[in-house]
């Protein structure tokens, strides 16, 4: 493993009152993955950083279709830099889900065209290289694995959603955030967990498995409190968070982290972990790139 590089947008125009949202590059050493791309400005770097590191290619999972995860996924697929797209295709599902609604006024049709609308984002990827995460259980490199969400509650989340009779929500999140692809990296001999903007419950069976954890929805308190009284028997954990969210409401303004080793690109900058982050020296952060 070469680097992890969560991008900051604290150099970026107007980072104080943009939502830039989150992108991680995954650098193998023969590979790059590409965990959410939320802007054309990270885009922008991350061209910029194939370049300087001789990828032509790189893998890209999309954690879930909220715009601060993919706005930039457009420029990246139009700059022919994207060999594959892995993420979740609902269409796929629509017989699973509409079971799980039970609700005889609604068809095959009407769940069809409700996934098409409100998960426009994904729709908008039609002729992309997309492979659905359930069909390609396989892992996207030696070090690069997708871990959740369960299937069993994926559907169940989305079916809540599409029902409306029930509310949007599970487990304190919207349900687009709640069902966010986890990613687990191997680092030399230890792990990261990706989590985009999931729920804690999504996870709650398998974040103590993890030496190093994106605390989800950018440093949501709610979330990361629950994380932390998990891994409370593991001092040496270190927390990432990606907040590149501007003023908006929501992100880690209000998290306290005291006694928990916590890095945030809205603080720090760029940050970047290797095989050396574990060792017991700090992170690497600021800014290594320039566009």
């Amino acid at each position: 493993m070469k680097e992890i590089l969560i991008l900051s947008s604290k150099s970026y125009e107007n980072s104080s009152t943009t939502n830039y949202g989150d992108c991680i590059l995954i650098n193998t050493g023969t590979e790059l993955v590409i965990y959410d791309c939320g802007h054309e400005a990270h885009a922008d770097f991350v061209i910029n950083y194939m370049s300087q590191n001789g990828f032509d290619k790189a893998k890209l999972i999309l954690s879930h279709n909220d715009s601060d995860h993919f706005d930039g996924i457009p420029k990246l697929l139009n700059e022919d830099k994207i060999s594959v797209i892995r993420t979740t295709l609902l269409l796929k599902y629509k017989d699973r889900i509409l079971e799980e609604i039970d609700d005889k006024r609604k068809s095959r049709n009407s769940v069809a065209q409700q996934i098409l609308d409100l998960y426009d984002n994904i729709a908008q990827l039609s002729g992309a290289p997309l492979e659905d995460i359930y069909e390609h259980p396989e892992d996207l490199c030696d070090e690069v694995s997708i871990v959740g969400p369960d299937f069993d509650y994926m559907i169940q989340t989305v079916a809540k959603r599409l029902d409306g009779r029930e509310g949007n929500t599970m487990d304190g999140e919207t349900a687009v955030n709640a069902t966010s692809i986890q990613v687990k990296v191997n680092v030399g001999s230890h792990t990261l967990l990706l989590c985009g903007d999931c729920s804690f419950p999504a996870i709650e069976n398998i974040v103590h498995d993890y030496n190093a954890v994106q605390l989800p929805h950018h440093g949501k308190c709610k979330q990361a409190e629950k994380i932390f009284e998990n891994k409370s028997d593991q001092a040496y954990s270190v927390y990432i968070v990606s907040d590149n969210t501007g003023n908006t409401n929501g992100g880690s303004d209000n998290l306290t982290t005291k006694g928990h080793r916590v890095y945030n690109t809205k603080k720090e900058g760029n940050i970047t972990i290797n095989n050396s982050t574990f060792s017991g020296s700090t992170i690497k952060t600021g800014r290594i790139l320039g566009i």
